[in-house]
């Protein structure tokens, strides 16, 4: 009896304590608070994604200088929403994007969040119009640089003071001209618009030439668009080779000559005046265009070089001649 009464009481076979729950029969490990509640339970952080897109810079830093800064401005000023802007940023980062695509008129994207399905964005930017076009091409056509550039790559410098002059910008810089939307509840100020234009943002650096396809003009078919225009120009300032236009000059009368008509003059060309001739520089490349090989730097310009240095050696040479017979 006093044995028994110093033990706690002990519950019955078959019985639960109170607070405590057994191990399902089955063997799986034991379930905490109601059915109902583990049905209410959400993730806390978005599903992860393999293989992602992600930022690639390792402090996660996005580079605000250059184009990539009035385009994060206009993105970030259009959602407005610091929260979202942050989520975004570490979106980004830790690889959801699923895809990124620039085409003609915009930014296409998908970033997985907590749903099954991911959800689908896109920043719309307006293009060019063909009439807009077809003036920039015309202004860019008068210079070299500008196709040499794009050839390697590159985008020209002073491309934006050209497009200002005709009141247009390679990229937006107000929150006003681009069309934030998402498949997700917030519609386009949201986390997953965030990732995507920072992705963007990092893509300027390495691809500086895809603004061009934004404005509905890839950079191969304004190369395209500006060797055609620049033949035009070649064809219409002068031909490769002008033929010389030669003053004959009329012969003395028979019998003021006969004594010095056998006689050869000292020089044949001697009483011919011909006018200079006019060549324009570089004639043959103009005709044959840019070189189809690519190299650290333009062969077109390599070779005008060349010719160049040739024709300034051949004066230097003819100088030199002139010099010694003179003495």
């Amino acid at each position: 009896m006093s044995d028994m009464a110093d033990k706690p009481d002990m519950p019955a076979t078959g019985q639960e304590q109170p607070g405590r729950r057994e191990a399902n029969p089955g063997g799986g490990r034991a379930v905490e608070g109601t059915a109902a509640a583990s049905r209410d339970r959400r993730p806390e952080g978005p599903r992860r994604v393999r293989n992602g897109i992600k930022l690639k810079a390792r402090d996660g830093v996005v580079s605000r200088e250059g184009l990539a800064a009035a385009w994060i401005d206009a993105v970030e000023a259009a959602i407005g929403d610091i929260d979202e802007l942050t989520e975004g940023l570490r979106y980004a980062k830790i690889g959801q994007t699923i895809a990124l695509d620039a085409e003609p008129g915009g930014i296409r994207g998908r970033v997985q969040d907590r749903a099954a399905e991911p959800c689908a964005v896109r920043i719309a930017v307006e293009p060019f119009s063909e009439v807009q076009w077809d003036r920039v091409v015309t202004d860019m056509a008068g210079e070299a640089v500008y196709l040499v550039k794009l050839l390697n790559g590159e985008l020209p410098e002073g491309l934006d003071e050209l497009l200002e002059t005709h009141g247009l910008a390679l990229l937006p810089g107000r929150p006003e001209d681009v069309k934030l939307t998402c498949s997700c509840q917030r519609g386009g100020t949201c986390r997953h618009v965030a990732a995507v234009a920072y992705l963007f943002a990092e893509q300027l650096a390495a691809d500086p030439v895809v603004p061009l396809t934004l404005r509905g003009m890839p950079a191969a078919g304004l190369l395209e668009r500006l060797r055609q225009a620049r033949v035009l120009i070649a064809r219409g300032v002068a031909s490769a080779h002008v033929e010389p236009m030669i003053a004959r000059v009329q012969p003395p009368p028979l019998e003021e000559c006969v004594e010095e008509f056998w006689r050869p003059r000292p020089d044949p060309a001697a009483g011919l005046e011909t006018p200079p001739v006019r060549h324009v520089p570089h004639a043959l490349l103009r005709r044959l265009g840019p070189s189809p090989l690519n190299g650290r730097f333009p062969l077109v310009g390599l070779l005008a070089s060349i010719y160049d240095r040739v024709a300034e050696y051949a004066v230097d040479l003819r100088d030199r001649a002139e010099r010694i017979r003179g003495e």
